[in-house]
């Protein structure tokens, strides 16, 4: 029913800590890499593990049926794997957003030198036009932006997302991730709420900020 789809070795890397937080036993994940040694490096032996070699095979590995919510976790400039497996992420948020009632992103802005940024907010525009919700972490304004903590911010709203239930709407939602059947209005209202209350140094430093899709 929910799927989190890893896609690089620093996206698996912030799906990994996150798991080793808490249980999320109703959610397939899944980690996508364009390198085999690295993509074995995270995950456990039950997830799907793709390895990505083409367009055309990209979106045939992560088609499904469908399902309520998808949530693709990348982080733009992965220079670690080599540029390419960052280079998929508007393929399979393409696929994710044709199958999945929701679908969602979080990413992140690179600071390194070099044409990294320039480059991820290209692909962050192509990403944008298939994510209902873009949730971006400007590396910039990481209050805890050395290496060892770069992406904790990333891991403490990745878990708010999927832990926060829609109450109230009927018995069956109470495990339901949050914001399955908002509005986009009520979503992005309530995307920015549990935001600013949860990681005040974060929000009060800019860190994140949410982006509504631009596909007509």
């Amino acid at each position: 029913m929910f799927r989190v789809v890893a896609l690089g070795y620093r996206a698996g890397m912030i799906v990994d800590r996150l798991r080793a937080k808490k249980n999320f036993d109703d959610i397939r994940f899944v980690y996508c890499n364009t390198d085999s040694s690295l993509l074995k490096a995270c995950g456990k032996e039950e997830d799907e593990h793709i390895l990505l070699t083409d367009i055309a095979q990209c979106r045939e590995a992560i088609h499904d049926d469908n399902e309520l919510m998808a949530v693709l976790v990348t982080c733009l400039g992965d220079y670690i794997s080599g540029y390419s497996s960052w280079e998929y992420s508007s393929e399979i948020m393409s696929e994710l957003w044709n199958y999945a009632d929701h679908s969602y992103c979080i990413t992140s802005l690179p600071f390194w030198a070099g044409r990294q940024r320039p480059a991820a907010i290209e692909m962050f525009k192509k990403i944008t036009y298939w994510s209902d919700i873009t949730v971006l972490q400007d590396d910039l304004k990481d209050p805890c932006n050395f290496c060892l903590n770069l992406y904790c911010g990333m891991v403490r709203f990745l878990d708010l997302l999927l832990s926060h239930p829609q109450k109230g709407r009927s018995s069956e939602l109470g495990d339901l991730p949050f914001g399955v059947w908002a509005t986009e209005k009520q979503l992005l209202t309530a995307l920015n709420a549990m935001y600013s209350n949860n990681m005040p140094e974060y929000y009060e430093a800019g860190t994140f900020s949410f982006h509504k899709s631009t596909h007509e």
